[in-house]
């Protein structure tokens, strides 16, 4: 835990935790405002992160109910692209579409001069990938990686977890 330090005379530390001085439960937001981005560093701890992130947006929106699969889903997209691409600055972003929630994770893995190579990776992140097909296709949803084009460098990842589905899904795991 740490202590905030203030060279200021006037300012003294608060005894009490910062949310105390709210008189009411925050409001939540609508679900169709859910629109978040963020830049995940590629490396192992990354997935946790991304997962706290996607937690805190999710429960913000009132949308606790999807947790399970979209949780599942974000690690999986961050865990993978972080081994496509160790170290690099990867984009996760979770929104609302229709009724549901799409999860994108973009790296930067290019296109490869050589078919054959393109190939390989992408049949290596498909198998990266088997557990998210497997929660995707419980929760009725659809994901798929959009293949780097010459014009575009970088990879996109995408998942659409229906909220029945994905509700359906965490009630099944409990």
């Amino acid at each position: 835990m740490s202590v905030s330090v203030s060279l200021c005379p006037m300012v003294t530390p608060a005894a009490y935790e910062p949310a105390d001085h709210l008189r009411h439960t925050p409001t939540l937001r609508e679900p169709s405002s859910l629109a978040y981005s963020y830049a995940i560093p590629g490396e192992p701890h990354a997935a946790s992160v991304a997962r706290g992130n996607v937690h805190n947006a999710l429960r913000a929106h009132g949308l606790s109910e999807l947790e399970a699969s979209a949780l599942q889903a974000a690690g999986e997209l961050v865990a993978c692209a972080a081994l496509f691409e160790p170290g690099k600055i990867l984009y996760l972003s979770l929104g609302w579409l229709g009724d549901g929630v799409r999860i994108v994770l973009w790296d930067p893995h290019t296109n490869h001069a050589d078919p054959q190579f393109t190939a390989q990776c992408t049949a290596r992140r498909n198998k990266m990938l088997y557990l998210l097909a497997c929660v995707v296709h419980e929760c009725g949803g659809s994901w798929g990686i959009d293949k780097p084009a010459p014009m575009r460098e970088g990879t996109r990842v995408w998942v659409n977890l229906p909220r029945a589905g994905a509700a359906s899904f965490a009630k099944a795991r409990c």
